[in-house]
Order: structure tokens, then C-alpha cells, then sequence
């Protein structure tokens, strides 16, 4: 078996060092994208909830100007067929 100088060594670190920069260069970048999409889908989420919220208390209020609710005087008025 043959053992490595000094410089040998140096050399052998220094280039799996760069070997392992170009592989997480890539990753780096990606990440980066994600995130911002993540924030994008996070507004996009907000917005639905608040237009959701709208359109059912929008709804609410249509409803309740169309549809007539008459109250029963008395628990017996309730069960009672009407006519």
C-alpha cells in the first residue's frame, strides 16, 4: 500500500470540497424558488378564505331578504299542520 504525501492529501480534500460545492449549488437555487412559492400559495390560500367568507355571508343575507321565517307563538304552533 502507498501513502499519500501532504500535497497529495491537500489536493484530494480540496477537490472534494468543489466536488460537494457544484452538488449543493443546485440544491441552494432550488430551495429558493420554493419558498417563494410557498408564500405565493399561502396569499393565494388568504384570498380564497376571504372570498369564500364573502360569498356565504353574501349568500346569508340574500337568503334572509327572499325567505320568510315566521317564528311559532308556542311550542304546540310548531308542530301543528299548517294550512
Amino acid at each position: 500500500m502507498s501513502r499519500l504525501t501532504s500535497e497529495e492529501r491537500r489536493r484530494i480534500c480540496f477537490t472534494k470540497e468543489q466536488a460537494s460545492q457544484q452538488m449543493l449549488t443546485p440544491l441552494l437555487l432550488s430551495t429558493a424558488g420554493v419558498n417563494s412559492g410557498r408564500e405565493h400559495r399561502r396569499r393565494l390560500q388568504r384570498v380564497a378564505r376571504a372570498v369564500l367568507g364573502l360569498a356565504l355571508a353574501t349568500g346569508g343575507l340574500l337568503l334572509y331578504a327572499v325567505a320568510e321565517f315566521h317564528a311559532p307563538a308556542s311550542l304546540i304552533d310548531a308542530f301543528l299542520p299548517r294550512w
